[in-house]
């Protein structure tokens, strides 16, 4: 037999002695079926060797005097619900953030290098600049041009992060594991964005 010591509020597995074993630094009352060591007075329970090894890699628990797997709560189910769907739209903000912008017809790309060499371009001021494309096409682009795709990409990325405030605080005020499943980062909220997927290309400009 095993003797398995637990926490008698929680039913926290706190130690298990095979009853084969000396135990020269605890105490092991029989008549009370308990445990005393450096950390105070604690029950215990025998199971067998068998019970034990079924036991083995869960998370087992003491209910009632029976050795058995943990139950979670369906308070802690909702949570573990909510924790991975926040962190869902937590990974498709980020992709969304990037989607390339339409402006003047044509796709550009809107990431942060990308952004970066814009306002580079901005503070050398030349009168125009040859600016690919997503798909790899030159445009002519004047410094007014390049300030008004920036405009587009930082109202792209403020209604991305609105959009993830709302998706979050409905999951949040969700009351059911049904309706946090419900919860989809496309629905509900248009933004009138264009998800193309994006074209890797290199982006450059002129004279930089």
């Amino acid at each position: 037999m095993i003797r398995i010591k637990y926490n008698l509020d929680t039913g926290q597995i706190l130690g298990n002695y095979p009853a084969n074993m000396n135990y020269p630094s605890i105490t092991i009352d029989d008549v009370n079926k308990t445990i005393t060591d450096q950390s105070g007075i604690f029950p215990y329970i025998e199971i067998t060797k068998e019970q034990h090894e079924e036991g083995m890699g869960k998370n087992m628990v003491v209910v009632n005097g029976n050795y058995q797997e943990y139950v979670k709560t369906s308070a802690e189910l909702l949570q573990e619900a909510k924790d991975t769907k926040i962190a869902e739209i937590q990974t498709a903000k980020e992709i969304d953030l990037y989607l390339n912008v339409s402006y003047n017809n044509k796709d550009f790309i809107s990431s942060e290098k990308a952004v970066s060499n814009m306002n580079g371009a901005i503070i050398l001021d030349q009168d125009d600049y040859n600016w690919l494309d997503a798909n790899g096409n030159p445009n002519i682009m004047t410094v007014n041009d390049l300030r008004n795709l920036i405009g587009i990409i930082a109202t792209q990325r403020s209604l991305i992060y609105n959009k993830e405030a709302l998706k979050i605080r409905a999951v949040n005020d969700a009351q059911t594991i049904e309706d946090v499943n419900n919860i989809n980062w496309k629905d509900n909220l248009s933004l009138g964005l264009k998800t193309k997927k994006k074209i890797k290309t290199k982006t450059t400009i002129k004279s930089i």
